[in-house]
């Protein structure tokens, strides 16, 4: 059980400021030199930059889902923000294609990614879907260099940074691929954060918290 939740709010805020501070210090393109990436030792290294930055997302993205999640349990996060619905996208899944564990990484062939939906979804909803994910991928922002060249030319595409990660869970990957931006989950973070807990009152049974946002609304 937390009693302090202070104390994981800025496990949190630690988490925030070290994810901010890999991506802006990390430059996908510029590591190394083109002429460079035809040695296949600098390749090898080349690649480790993606890994270690997934790896990175992952722990930060499962890290704070869990604490989350916690906080909720142990009753430090305000009825108000529980039951906010924040904006991401959806990919509805291609009825089609059968999901295994060898495929699993096929995102573009298992949903519709060029059909994007918005949705909307509850902290608690999100926070649980990370948890038990099924799907966690990735999301960088490529541009071509040369419009006039065909995609399946590698060489031809520009990292321009990291823009969010796809996730489903376990339960849901058979109906939707979700995204969210790194931006918006960090924003959501920074709101429980800043949730002022000021009161807890038992109504009909159960507990109600109370941020002081929705008090000096109602005074």
């Amino acid at each position: 059980m937390i009693i302090d939740s202070q104390i994981w709010k800025y496990e949190l805020k630690k988490e925030v400021n070290d994810i901010i501070d890999f991506f802006d210090n990390t430059n996908f393109e510029d590591e190394f030199e083109e002429s460079e990436i035809l040695d296949d030792d600098t390749i090898e290294e080349y690649e480790e930059v993606y890994n270690k930055a997934f790896i990175k997302l992952q722990k930060f993205a499962i890290y704070t889902s869990i604490v989350i999640r916690k906080l909720i349990e142990a009753n430090k996060i305000s009825f108000e923000l529980l039951g906010e619905n924040f904006s991401i996208i959806s990919y509805e899944k291609n009825l089609n294609e059968k999901i295994t564990n060898w495929n699993s990484y096929d995102i573009d062939k298992i949903y519709y990614l060029h059909s994007p939906q918005r949705v909307n979804i509850s902290i608690k909803d999100l926070v649980d879907k990370l948890i038990h994910s099924f799907h966690f991928m990735p999301k960088y922002i490529w541009e071509k260099t040369d419009i006039s060249l065909p995609d399946e030319d590698s060489e031809n595409w520009l990292n321009n940074g990291f823009e969010g990660f796809y996730f489903s869970s376990d339960k849901s990957k058979n109906k939707e691929l979700l995204f969210i931006s790194l931006e918006k989950y960090i924003a959501i973070i920074e709101k429980i954060n800043s949730d002022c807990i000021v009161r807890q009152i038992y109504e009909g049974g159960k507990i109600v918290v109370n941020s002081c946002n929705n008090l000096n609304n109602t005074s």
